[in-house]
């Protein structure tokens, strides 16, 4: 059985690529078998996730600055996973240790603040803050 080392560094671009090019051919604005957002169905609120597909199929067309409207919070996760994933990539070929971004619990617990933050103030009723809305 193959290692988790042997897997990673091609299993998560093989990941990437399948359900970017499902994004591509599948916009989620027109299919009903997206997952709705339970939280925004409950509540009518938008929650720190809500548009993350939209802005991802918009990302697969080249729409960065849509991406952005819809969820800036999400393009900034996946610059920050993209550096951790070529930070791996650099690491592993000189040694054996990696230490990830997301091992540090400042970080994990800053990105999970600024989450709240960000849930709370895009459900605010004033301008500028309803164009947070997706």
């Amino acid at each position: 059985m193959p290692s988790a080392r042997s897997i990673i560094p091609f299993g998560i671009p093989l990941i990437v690529i399948v359900g970017a090019t499902a994004l591509f051919y599948l916009n989620p604005s027109q299919y009903s078998f997206f997952p709705k957002c339970t939280f925004y169905i409950a509540t009518g609120y938008s929650c720190p996730g809500c548009g993350s597909t939209r802005a991802l199929f918009n990302l697969t067309h080249g729409n960065i600055l849509e991406a952005l409207r819809l969820n800036p919070g999400l393009i900034a996760l996946l610059l920050l996973s993209l550096t951790d994933y070529i930070r791996y990539l650099i690491t592993i070929k000189q040694t054996k240790i990696f230490h990830s971004l997301f091992g540090n619990l400042k970080l994990v617990f800053t990105i999970i603040g600024l989450m709240i933050v960000y849930g709370i103030i895009r459900n605010l009723p004033w301008i500028p803050f309803t164009n947070l809305v997706p």
